[in-house]
Protein backbone atom coordinates (compact mmCIF):
# COMPACT_ATOMS: atom_id res chain seq x y z
CA UNK A 1 0.00 0.00 0.00
CA UNK A 2 2.69 2.66 0.80
CA UNK A 3 4.20 1.74 -2.57
CA UNK A 4 1.06 2.93 -4.46
CA UNK A 5 0.85 6.16 -2.76
CA UNK A 6 4.80 6.97 -3.01
CA UNK A 7 3.71 5.58 -7.10
CA UNK A 8 1.20 8.19 -7.00
CA UNK A 9 2.83 11.01 -5.28
CA UNK A 10 5.57 11.06 -7.79
CA UNK A 11 3.21 11.15 -10.53
CA UNK A 12 1.62 14.20 -9.18
CA UNK A 13 4.74 15.76 -8.14
CA UNK A 14 5.50 15.50 -12.32
CA UNK A 15 2.18 16.79 -13.78
CA UNK A 16 2.55 19.57 -11.40
CA UNK A 17 6.18 20.78 -12.98
CA UNK A 18 4.99 20.31 -16.51
CA UNK A 19 1.63 22.29 -15.41
CA UNK A 20 4.04 25.05 -14.37
CA UNK A 21 6.49 25.05 -17.62
CA UNK A 22 3.31 25.40 -19.42
CA UNK A 23 2.26 28.69 -17.84
CA UNK A 24 5.37 30.51 -17.74
CA UNK A 25 5.77 29.66 -21.73
CA UNK A 26 2.37 31.12 -22.13
CA UNK A 27 2.63 33.77 -19.96
CA UNK A 28 6.33 34.28 -22.34
CA UNK A 29 4.57 34.29 -25.08
CA UNK A 30 1.90 36.66 -24.40
CA UNK A 31 4.60 39.68 -23.15
CA UNK A 32 6.24 39.26 -27.06
CA UNK A 33 4.76 42.22 -29.78
CA UNK A 34 3.32 40.47 -32.52
CA UNK A 35 4.50 40.62 -36.12
CA UNK A 36 3.24 43.36 -38.02
CA UNK A 37 2.01 42.35 -41.42
CA UNK A 38 4.20 42.65 -44.55
CA UNK A 39 2.15 45.61 -46.09
CA UNK A 40 1.48 44.50 -49.56
CA UNK A 41 2.78 46.59 -52.47
CA UNK A 42 0.22 48.74 -53.96
CA UNK A 43 -0.51 48.45 -57.57
CA UNK A 44 0.64 50.98 -60.31
CA UNK A 45 -2.12 51.87 -62.47
CA UNK A 46 -0.39 54.17 -65.49
CA UNK A 47 -2.68 57.08 -67.02
CA UNK A 48 -2.62 58.07 -70.46
CA UNK A 49 0.60 59.90 -70.52
CA UNK A 50 2.39 56.71 -68.67
CA UNK A 51 2.74 58.63 -65.51
CA UNK A 52 1.95 56.50 -61.77
CA UNK A 53 -0.49 58.19 -58.95
CA UNK A 54 1.48 59.57 -56.38
CA UNK A 55 0.29 56.99 -52.96
CA UNK A 56 0.66 58.28 -49.24
CA UNK A 57 3.35 57.34 -47.41
CA UNK A 58 2.16 55.42 -43.98
CA UNK A 59 1.79 56.72 -40.89
CA UNK A 60 3.78 55.07 -38.44
CA UNK A 61 2.11 53.92 -34.59
CA UNK A 62 3.81 55.26 -31.66
CA UNK A 63 2.95 52.49 -29.80
CA UNK A 64 4.07 49.57 -31.75
CA UNK A 65 7.09 47.96 -30.90
CA UNK A 66 10.04 48.73 -33.13
CA UNK A 67 10.74 46.91 -36.22
CA UNK A 68 13.51 44.49 -36.37
CA UNK A 69 16.14 46.64 -38.47
CA UNK A 70 17.54 44.98 -41.39
CA UNK A 71 20.94 45.99 -43.40
CA UNK A 72 20.49 48.73 -45.69
CA UNK A 73 21.03 48.78 -49.25
CA UNK A 74 21.52 52.19 -49.27
CA UNK A 75 24.87 53.82 -48.48
CA UNK A 76 24.05 56.34 -45.36
CA UNK A 77 24.10 59.86 -45.17
CA UNK A 78 27.16 59.95 -42.98
CA UNK A 79 28.91 56.98 -45.10
CA UNK A 80 27.96 59.50 -48.19
CA UNK A 81 29.57 62.35 -46.02
CA UNK A 82 32.84 60.25 -45.72
CA UNK A 83 33.45 59.23 -49.14
CA UNK A 84 32.94 62.52 -50.17
CA UNK A 85 35.64 64.04 -48.22
CA UNK A 86 37.52 61.29 -48.97
CA UNK A 87 37.33 62.15 -52.84
CA UNK A 88 37.98 65.68 -52.36
CA UNK A 89 41.80 64.83 -50.75
CA UNK A 90 44.67 64.57 -53.82
CA UNK A 91 45.29 61.45 -55.02
CA UNK A 92 48.26 59.18 -53.19
CA UNK A 93 51.87 59.73 -54.75
CA UNK A 94 52.15 56.86 -56.11
CA UNK A 95 55.17 55.93 -58.09
CA UNK A 96 54.32 55.70 -62.06
CA UNK A 97 55.18 52.65 -63.70
CA UNK A 98 56.99 53.22 -67.02
CA UNK A 99 55.92 51.15 -69.88
CA UNK A 100 58.76 48.53 -71.42
CA UNK A 101 60.67 50.33 -73.95
CA UNK A 102 59.73 48.99 -77.23
CA UNK A 103 62.37 47.02 -79.86
CA UNK A 104 63.79 49.53 -82.28
CA UNK A 105 62.98 48.38 -85.57
CA UNK A 106 65.89 48.25 -87.46
CA UNK A 107 66.91 50.63 -90.58
CA UNK A 108 65.04 49.28 -93.90
CA UNK A 109 68.60 48.35 -95.55
CA UNK A 110 69.93 46.39 -92.49
CA UNK A 111 66.82 44.66 -92.48
CA UNK A 112 67.44 43.85 -95.97
CA UNK A 113 70.89 42.60 -95.57
CA UNK A 114 69.59 39.84 -93.32
CA UNK A 115 67.88 38.15 -96.14
CA UNK A 116 70.72 38.08 -98.52
CA UNK A 117 74.50 37.53 -99.07
CA UNK A 118 76.39 38.99 -102.08
CA UNK A 119 78.64 35.75 -101.85
CA UNK A 120 82.51 35.50 -103.46
CA UNK A 121 82.38 32.88 -105.58
CA UNK A 122 86.09 31.94 -106.88
CA UNK A 123 86.20 30.67 -110.31
CA UNK A 124 87.75 27.29 -110.68
CA UNK A 125 90.46 26.59 -112.21
CA UNK A 126 91.47 30.41 -112.21
CA UNK A 127 93.38 30.11 -115.55
CA UNK A 128 89.83 29.62 -117.15
CA UNK A 129 88.14 32.52 -115.81
CA UNK A 130 86.05 34.49 -117.84
CA UNK A 131 87.45 38.36 -118.08
CA UNK A 132 87.09 39.86 -114.49
CA UNK A 133 88.34 42.80 -112.85
CA UNK A 134 87.55 41.19 -109.52
CA UNK A 135 89.90 38.80 -107.73
CA UNK A 136 91.56 38.35 -103.96
CA UNK A 137 95.23 38.50 -104.05
CA UNK A 138 98.16 39.24 -106.84
CA UNK A 139 98.25 43.44 -107.28
CA UNK A 140 95.32 46.00 -107.81
CA UNK A 141 93.95 46.48 -111.24
CA UNK A 142 91.95 50.27 -110.51
CA UNK A 143 90.44 53.32 -112.14
CA UNK A 144 91.43 56.27 -112.11
CA UNK A 145 94.49 57.97 -110.62
CA UNK A 146 94.13 55.26 -107.05
CA UNK A 147 97.53 55.47 -105.18
CA UNK A 148 98.52 52.14 -103.02
CA UNK A 149 97.22 53.38 -99.80
CA UNK A 150 100.22 53.37 -96.77
CA UNK A 151 100.22 52.88 -92.65
CA UNK A 152 99.19 56.64 -91.20
CA UNK A 153 101.41 55.84 -88.21
CA UNK A 154 104.77 54.42 -90.03
CA UNK A 155 104.26 55.31 -93.73
CA UNK A 156 104.80 51.32 -94.86
CA UNK A 157 102.76 50.11 -97.46
CA UNK A 158 99.47 48.20 -96.62
CA UNK A 159 99.36 44.62 -98.53
CA UNK A 160 96.48 44.04 -100.91
CA UNK A 161 93.41 41.68 -100.17
CA UNK A 162 91.46 41.56 -102.61
CA UNK A 163 89.64 44.58 -105.52
CA UNK A 164 85.46 43.84 -106.61
CA UNK A 165 84.25 45.25 -110.01
CA UNK A 166 81.40 46.94 -108.67
CA UNK A 167 79.98 46.32 -111.99
CA UNK A 168 79.93 43.08 -111.69
CA UNK A 169 77.30 43.52 -107.98
CA UNK A 170 73.70 42.55 -109.30
CA UNK A 171 72.42 45.89 -109.04
CA UNK A 172 69.20 44.60 -107.04
CA UNK A 173 72.32 43.03 -104.24
CA UNK A 174 73.48 46.66 -103.72
CA UNK A 175 70.30 47.34 -101.82
CA UNK A 176 70.64 51.34 -103.44
CA UNK A 177 73.45 51.94 -101.44
CA UNK A 178 76.40 50.10 -102.84
CA UNK A 179 77.95 52.54 -105.81
CA UNK A 180 76.92 50.67 -108.98
CA UNK A 181 80.45 51.62 -110.51
CA UNK A 182 83.89 51.64 -110.11
CA UNK A 183 85.99 49.33 -107.74
CA UNK A 184 86.33 48.43 -104.10
CA UNK A 185 90.03 47.77 -103.09
CA UNK A 186 90.68 46.92 -99.51
CA UNK A 187 93.99 46.77 -97.80
CA UNK A 188 95.36 45.47 -94.40
CA UNK A 189 98.41 45.70 -92.50
CA UNK A 190 99.94 41.89 -92.78
CA UNK A 191 103.61 43.41 -91.42
CA UNK A 192 102.88 41.21 -88.02
CA UNK A 193 99.76 38.97 -88.58
CA UNK A 194 96.37 40.34 -89.53
CA UNK A 195 97.09 43.90 -88.29
CA UNK A 196 94.66 46.72 -86.97
CA UNK A 197 95.11 49.45 -90.23
CA UNK A 198 93.35 48.61 -92.92
CA UNK A 199 91.87 50.99 -95.52
CA UNK A 200 88.65 50.22 -97.92
CA UNK A 201 89.13 52.09 -100.81
CA UNK A 202 86.54 53.16 -103.64
CA UNK A 203 88.08 54.04 -106.97
CA UNK A 204 85.53 55.97 -108.73
CA UNK A 205 85.44 54.88 -112.57
CA UNK A 206 82.80 55.86 -115.22
CA UNK A 207 82.25 53.94 -118.58
CA UNK A 208 85.83 55.06 -120.36
CA UNK A 209 87.48 55.49 -117.15
CA UNK A 210 90.50 53.97 -117.67
CA UNK A 211 91.73 51.28 -115.37
CA UNK A 212 95.74 50.79 -114.46
CA UNK A 213 97.99 48.71 -112.58
CA UNK A 214 99.36 49.45 -109.76
CA UNK A 215 102.97 48.58 -109.09
CA UNK A 216 104.24 46.89 -105.68
CA UNK A 217 105.90 49.10 -103.73
CA UNK A 218 109.29 48.10 -102.69
CA UNK A 219 109.16 49.14 -99.44
CA UNK A 220 106.22 46.76 -99.08
CA UNK A 221 107.30 43.88 -96.33
CA UNK A 222 106.83 40.05 -96.55
CA UNK A 223 103.09 39.14 -95.39
CA UNK A 224 102.99 37.98 -91.80
CA UNK A 225 106.50 39.12 -91.28
CA UNK A 226 108.32 36.44 -88.71
CA UNK A 227 105.08 34.65 -88.73
CA UNK A 228 106.05 33.48 -92.68
CA UNK A 229 107.74 30.18 -92.49
CA UNK A 230 104.21 29.11 -90.32
CA UNK A 231 102.22 30.55 -93.28
CA UNK A 232 103.44 29.57 -96.45
CA UNK A 233 104.29 25.78 -97.56
CA UNK A 234 107.48 26.63 -99.74
CA UNK A 235 108.93 29.22 -96.64
CA UNK A 236 111.51 27.68 -94.09
CA UNK A 237 113.01 31.25 -93.04
CA UNK A 238 110.62 34.53 -93.25
CA UNK A 239 113.35 36.46 -95.72
CA UNK A 240 112.01 33.59 -98.08
CA UNK A 241 108.32 34.49 -97.98
CA UNK A 242 106.16 36.97 -100.26
CA UNK A 243 104.94 40.44 -100.31
CA UNK A 244 101.59 39.20 -102.52
CA UNK A 245 98.64 37.02 -101.46
CA UNK A 246 98.09 34.27 -104.20
CA UNK A 247 95.82 35.83 -107.01
CA UNK A 248 92.08 34.20 -107.32
CA UNK A 249 89.38 35.82 -109.41
CA UNK A 250 86.01 35.42 -107.77
CA UNK A 251 82.60 36.42 -108.97
CA UNK A 252 80.08 38.30 -107.03
CA UNK A 253 76.72 35.70 -106.41
CA UNK A 254 73.74 37.02 -105.31
CA UNK A 255 72.32 34.60 -103.07
CA UNK A 256 68.66 34.80 -100.99
CA UNK A 257 69.01 34.26 -97.21
CA UNK A 258 66.06 32.39 -95.09
CA UNK A 259 63.36 34.15 -93.43
CA UNK A 260 64.10 34.84 -89.57
CA UNK A 261 63.06 32.27 -86.84
CA UNK A 262 63.30 35.02 -84.47
CA UNK A 263 61.59 38.48 -84.52
CA UNK A 264 62.42 40.90 -87.23
CA UNK A 265 63.86 43.12 -84.60
CA UNK A 266 66.05 40.57 -83.51
CA UNK A 267 69.58 41.29 -85.35
CA UNK A 268 70.84 37.97 -86.76
CA UNK A 269 74.24 36.08 -87.48
CA UNK A 270 74.93 33.90 -90.47
CA UNK A 271 72.15 31.05 -90.50
CA UNK A 272 73.48 28.12 -90.23
CA UNK A 273 70.49 25.96 -91.89
CA UNK A 274 69.80 23.60 -95.00
CA UNK A 275 68.43 26.96 -97.01
CA UNK A 276 71.35 28.35 -96.49
CA UNK A 277 73.46 25.64 -98.07
CA UNK A 278 71.25 24.76 -100.66
CA UNK A 279 71.48 28.27 -102.06
CA UNK A 280 75.83 27.95 -102.16
CA UNK A 281 75.05 25.05 -104.03
CA UNK A 282 72.99 26.20 -106.53
CA UNK A 283 75.58 29.50 -106.45
CA UNK A 284 78.57 27.42 -107.22
CA UNK A 285 76.44 24.52 -109.36
CA UNK A 286 76.00 21.13 -107.71
CA UNK A 287 78.64 19.03 -109.44
CA UNK A 288 79.72 17.04 -107.04
CA UNK A 289 83.24 17.86 -106.15
CA UNK A 290 86.99 15.32 -105.98
CA UNK A 291 88.27 14.16 -102.80
CA UNK A 292 91.13 15.67 -100.94
CA UNK A 293 94.63 13.62 -101.59
CA UNK A 294 95.08 11.02 -99.32
CA UNK A 295 98.30 8.67 -98.36
CA UNK A 296 96.69 5.88 -100.43
CA UNK A 297 97.26 8.04 -103.45
CA UNK A 298 100.77 7.84 -103.47
CA UNK A 299 100.94 3.85 -103.26
CA UNK A 300 99.56 3.17 -106.70
CA UNK A 301 98.23 0.56 -108.77
CA UNK A 302 98.52 -2.24 -106.81
CA UNK A 303 98.38 -0.41 -103.37
CA UNK A 304 102.03 -1.07 -102.10
CA UNK A 305 104.57 0.77 -103.87
CA UNK A 306 105.32 4.65 -103.16
CA UNK A 307 104.84 6.35 -106.62
CA UNK A 308 104.03 10.12 -107.49
CA UNK A 309 100.44 11.21 -108.40
CA UNK A 310 101.13 11.67 -111.58
CA UNK A 311 103.94 11.50 -114.20
CA UNK A 312 104.80 14.88 -114.21
CA UNK A 313 105.30 15.44 -110.70
CA UNK A 314 106.99 17.63 -109.56
CA UNK A 315 106.33 20.00 -112.62
CA UNK A 316 108.73 23.09 -111.40
CA UNK A 317 111.36 24.05 -108.92
CA UNK A 318 108.90 25.42 -105.90
CA UNK A 319 107.09 21.76 -105.85
CA UNK A 320 110.55 20.46 -105.06
CA UNK A 321 110.98 23.63 -102.52
CA UNK A 322 107.23 22.62 -100.89
CA UNK A 323 107.80 19.12 -100.58
CA UNK A 324 111.28 19.38 -99.01
CA UNK A 325 110.28 22.28 -96.76
CA UNK A 326 107.15 20.13 -95.03
CA UNK A 327 109.86 16.77 -94.58
CA UNK A 328 112.44 19.46 -92.82
CA UNK A 329 109.14 20.16 -90.56
CA UNK A 330 108.00 16.38 -90.15
CA UNK A 331 111.82 15.64 -89.38
CA UNK A 332 111.85 18.43 -86.68
CA UNK A 333 108.35 17.60 -85.12
CA UNK A 334 109.31 13.61 -85.14
CA UNK A 335 112.86 14.91 -83.48
CA UNK A 336 110.49 16.61 -80.62
CA UNK A 337 108.44 13.70 -79.85
CA UNK A 338 107.91 9.55 -80.29
CA UNK A 339 104.07 9.93 -80.65
CA UNK A 340 103.39 8.94 -83.52
CA UNK A 341 107.24 7.43 -83.98
CA UNK A 342 107.83 6.65 -87.72
CA UNK A 343 110.80 4.47 -86.84
CA UNK A 344 109.68 2.14 -84.26
CA UNK A 345 112.10 -0.72 -84.57
CA UNK A 346 115.29 1.73 -83.88
CA UNK A 347 116.71 2.40 -80.74
CA UNK A 348 117.23 6.33 -79.31
CA UNK A 349 120.54 6.68 -81.45
CA UNK A 350 119.51 5.00 -84.95
CA UNK A 351 116.63 6.60 -84.68
CA UNK A 352 117.84 10.17 -83.95
CA UNK A 353 120.85 9.41 -86.95
CA UNK A 354 118.17 8.73 -89.28
CA UNK A 355 116.05 11.94 -88.75
CA UNK A 356 118.95 13.65 -88.98
CA UNK A 357 119.83 12.06 -92.15
CA UNK A 358 116.37 12.69 -93.64
CA UNK A 359 116.61 16.40 -92.63
CA UNK A 360 120.10 17.19 -94.01
CA UNK A 361 119.16 16.13 -97.34
CA UNK A 362 116.09 17.29 -97.43
CA UNK A 363 117.78 20.82 -96.24
CA UNK A 364 120.18 20.25 -99.53
CA UNK A 365 117.30 19.80 -101.88
CA UNK A 366 115.39 22.58 -100.99
CA UNK A 367 118.44 25.02 -101.30
CA UNK A 368 119.12 23.92 -104.69
CA UNK A 369 115.04 24.82 -105.88
CA UNK A 370 115.74 27.78 -104.00
CA UNK A 371 118.75 28.98 -106.07
CA UNK A 372 116.26 28.09 -109.63
CA UNK A 373 113.51 29.84 -110.95
CA UNK A 374 110.66 28.60 -108.79
CA UNK A 375 108.40 28.25 -111.74
CA UNK A 376 110.91 26.83 -114.53
CA UNK A 377 109.47 23.14 -115.73
CA UNK A 378 111.48 20.33 -114.59
CA UNK A 379 112.61 17.49 -117.23
CA UNK A 380 112.07 13.94 -116.83
CA UNK A 381 115.75 13.22 -115.47
CA UNK A 382 115.79 15.79 -112.95
CA UNK A 383 111.49 14.44 -111.47
CA UNK A 384 113.06 10.86 -111.63
CA UNK A 385 116.09 11.79 -109.10
CA UNK A 386 114.18 13.51 -106.67
CA UNK A 387 111.22 11.06 -106.37
CA UNK A 388 114.03 8.07 -106.82
CA UNK A 389 115.70 10.30 -103.21
CA UNK A 390 112.41 10.70 -101.44
CA UNK A 391 111.39 6.96 -101.88
CA UNK A 392 114.55 6.41 -99.51
CA UNK A 393 112.39 8.11 -97.03
CA UNK A 394 109.08 7.19 -97.90
CA UNK A 395 108.55 6.49 -93.80
CA UNK A 396 108.58 10.23 -93.43
CA UNK A 397 107.84 11.51 -96.83
CA UNK A 398 104.14 9.79 -97.65
CA UNK A 399 103.10 11.72 -94.59
CA UNK A 400 103.49 15.14 -95.91
CA UNK A 401 102.69 14.19 -99.70
CA UNK A 402 98.76 14.70 -99.95
CA UNK A 403 99.56 18.53 -98.77
CA UNK A 404 102.63 19.19 -99.84
CA UNK A 405 101.44 17.80 -103.61
CA UNK A 406 97.99 19.71 -103.21
CA UNK A 407 100.05 23.22 -102.09
CA UNK A 408 102.20 22.41 -105.46
CA UNK A 409 99.08 22.29 -107.45
CA UNK A 410 97.13 25.32 -106.08
CA UNK A 411 101.01 27.11 -106.75
CA UNK A 412 101.44 26.57 -110.40
CA UNK A 413 97.45 27.38 -110.70
CA UNK A 414 97.27 30.45 -109.43
CA UNK A 415 101.31 31.52 -110.22
CA UNK A 416 101.46 30.72 -113.95
CA UNK A 417 98.51 29.83 -116.43
CA UNK A 418 100.75 28.42 -118.75
CA UNK A 419 102.07 25.54 -116.74
CA UNK A 420 98.78 25.45 -115.26
CA UNK A 421 97.44 24.02 -118.69
CA UNK A 422 99.69 21.39 -118.48
CA UNK A 423 98.46 19.83 -115.24
CA UNK A 424 95.91 16.50 -115.87
CA UNK A 425 92.29 17.33 -115.35
CA UNK A 426 92.05 14.76 -112.24
CA UNK A 427 95.13 15.91 -110.83
CA UNK A 428 93.52 19.86 -110.76
CA UNK A 429 90.42 18.21 -109.16
CA UNK A 430 91.89 17.15 -106.38
CA UNK A 431 92.09 20.86 -105.00
CA UNK A 432 88.88 22.02 -106.42
CA UNK A 433 87.59 21.46 -102.91
CA UNK A 434 89.60 24.13 -101.42
CA UNK A 435 87.82 26.77 -103.43
CA UNK A 436 84.05 25.77 -102.89
CA UNK A 437 81.49 27.49 -101.26
CA UNK A 438 80.09 24.08 -100.19
CA UNK A 439 81.19 21.22 -99.64
CA UNK A 440 80.03 17.45 -99.98
CA UNK A 441 81.17 14.26 -97.95
CA UNK A 442 80.11 11.14 -96.96
CA UNK A 443 78.38 12.24 -93.99
CA UNK A 444 77.05 15.30 -95.34
CA UNK A 445 77.60 18.67 -96.89
CA UNK A 446 80.03 21.21 -95.75
CA UNK A 447 79.53 24.87 -95.66
CA UNK A 448 81.22 27.59 -93.74
CA UNK A 449 80.10 31.11 -94.10
CA UNK A 450 81.91 32.26 -96.83
CA UNK A 451 83.90 35.49 -97.97
CA UNK A 452 80.51 38.21 -98.72
CA UNK A 453 79.19 41.50 -98.52
CA UNK A 454 76.05 43.10 -97.95
CA UNK A 455 75.16 40.14 -95.40
CA UNK A 456 74.40 38.84 -91.53
CA UNK A 457 77.66 38.27 -90.03
CA UNK A 458 79.63 35.87 -88.51
CA UNK A 459 78.49 35.61 -84.52
CA UNK A 460 77.39 38.83 -82.71
CA UNK A 461 78.54 42.11 -82.78
CA UNK A 462 76.98 45.47 -81.45
CA UNK A 463 77.31 47.07 -84.77
CA UNK A 464 75.00 45.17 -86.28
CA UNK A 465 71.99 46.76 -85.21
CA UNK A 466 73.37 50.47 -86.97
CA UNK A 467 75.63 49.14 -89.31
CA UNK A 468 75.97 47.07 -92.35
CA UNK A 469 78.17 44.48 -93.25
CA UNK A 470 80.22 45.77 -95.64
CA UNK A 471 82.58 42.91 -96.00
CA UNK A 472 83.66 39.60 -94.35
CA UNK A 473 86.68 37.82 -94.64
CA UNK A 474 87.16 34.29 -93.28
CA UNK A 475 90.28 32.34 -92.66
CA UNK A 476 91.11 30.85 -96.01
CA UNK A 477 94.59 29.01 -96.32
CA UNK A 478 94.30 28.65 -100.21
CA UNK A 479 94.03 32.49 -100.20
CA UNK A 480 96.63 33.17 -97.54
CA UNK A 481 93.91 34.38 -94.99
CA UNK A 482 95.20 33.72 -91.55
CA UNK A 483 93.47 35.71 -89.75
CA UNK A 484 93.50 33.17 -86.21
CA UNK A 485 91.08 31.16 -86.99
CA UNK A 486 88.33 33.90 -87.10
CA UNK A 487 87.17 36.27 -89.69
CA UNK A 488 87.90 39.76 -90.27
CA UNK A 489 84.97 42.06 -90.92
CA UNK A 490 84.43 45.35 -92.15
CA UNK A 491 81.24 47.59 -91.19
CA UNK A 492 79.48 51.11 -92.37
CA UNK A 493 76.06 53.17 -91.97
CA UNK A 494 73.85 53.05 -94.87
CA UNK A 495 74.43 56.67 -94.21
CA UNK A 496 78.35 56.51 -95.37
CA UNK A 497 77.95 54.12 -97.46
CA UNK A 498 75.37 55.69 -99.41
CA UNK A 499 77.34 59.25 -99.25
CA UNK A 500 80.58 57.14 -100.61
CA UNK A 501 82.01 57.89 -96.80
CA UNK A 502 84.58 54.84 -96.72
CA UNK A 503 87.17 56.13 -94.34
CA UNK A 504 84.16 55.63 -91.85
CA UNK A 505 84.31 52.03 -92.17
CA UNK A 506 85.19 50.46 -88.87
CA UNK A 507 87.12 46.79 -88.56
CA UNK A 508 86.55 43.99 -86.28
CA UNK A 509 86.94 40.59 -85.85
CA UNK A 510 84.81 37.55 -85.40
CA UNK A 511 86.16 34.37 -83.46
Amino acid sequence: MSALVAIIAMFSVSALGLLALLVYWLRQRAQQAPKPRKAKKPRRSKTADSTADALPEPEADADAAPLKQTRSRLISASSLAEAEAANALPDPDYPEIEPEPAEPELPAPITAAARQAIVLHQHFPPHRAPQTRSWFGGTPVLPGAADWPTNPATGKPLHFLLQLDLAEVPPEAGLGLLPPEGALAVFLDLDWGAGEVFCVLHAAGYAGTPWRALDVPPALAMAYGDEAALVWPWVLTPEHGTQVLPRWPFAPRLIALPEAEAPEAEVRDWPHRIETVRALLDAQGAEPLAPALDIPDFHGADGQGFEPLWYGYPQDWISVQIACAALVREADRAARTVQNDPYPGLDEAERAAQIKTVREEAQAWFDHALANPALAPLGPPVRKAFWDWLSTHRTLAERVMPEAVEAAIETTLHASAEEAAKLPEDVIARVAYRHALAIGTPEGVIAPPPPRLLAPASGTSDLAATHLLLLELPDNPALGHHFGGGALQWWITPDDLANRRFDAVVMTRAG
